[in-house]
């Protein structure tokens, strides 16, 4: 399979958005390493079963990452664990939460559409997003794998976020989203 990158430009708020199959540049050693693993767990298939690869097979990374459950489809998802670093990150439990409880608007429409991503290249979907808000250079890597159910269909997905400049919290992260949705609002307002 072919490598293909996805860039989008949301100017002009100085946002960039990439997604591949493969690492992309500076994508961090842990998420390769993790990549790696759930290929070791196919046992010959391209996609893992779930219960092949857990969390617990990988506890240095635990902290880091979210088994979501995707069989009742994508609008319905929900976390079915999240690592102590990603509630930190998010600001609140995931455990149980649809994604429509944790997200909405924009953000809900972005995530979803990650797993959609996923789901339609059938493998691991690379992300590199980052934002610049004045001087400031922010943003995050994302890893989604996916994982078979019992029916070996895609029913799970393995989510790894890594956060990148200074944002590390909830409160944060909140913050940066409010001056984008302001920014957006505004450029809505001069049209």
């Amino acid at each position: 399979m072919g490598t293909v990158i996805l860039t989008r430009l949301a100017a002009p708020f100085g946002m960039w958005e990439t997604h591949a199959p493969e690492p992309l540049d500076h994508t961090p050693d842990s998420m390769v390493e993790l990549r790696d693993q759930w290929r070791e767990c196919g046992g010959g298939k391209a996609v893992p079963r779930a219960l092949d690869f857990t969390p617990v097979a990988l506890r240095r990374l635990a902290g880091d990452l979210a088994l979501v459950d995707l069989r009742p489809g994508v609008d319905q998802a929900r976390y079915l664990w999240a690592g102590p670093n990603l509630v930190q990150l998010f600001g609140s439990p995931l455990t149980g939460r649809l994604l429509s409880q944790c997200y909405s608007g924009q953000t809900l429409r972005e995530v979803r559409d990650a797993y959609r991503r996923m789901l339609s290249m059938g493998g691991p979907v690379f992300s590199d997003r980052r934002f610049r808000i004045f001087s400031e250079k922010l943003g995050y890597h994302r890893l989604l794998l996916p994982l078979l159910d019992d029916h070996d269909e895609i029913g799970f997905a393995m989510l790894m976020i890594l956060p990148k400049g200074g944002l590390r919290s909830a409160i944060e992260w909140r913050g940066l989203e409010m001056e984008l949705d302001l920014i957006n609002a505004l450029r809505v307002e001069d049209r």
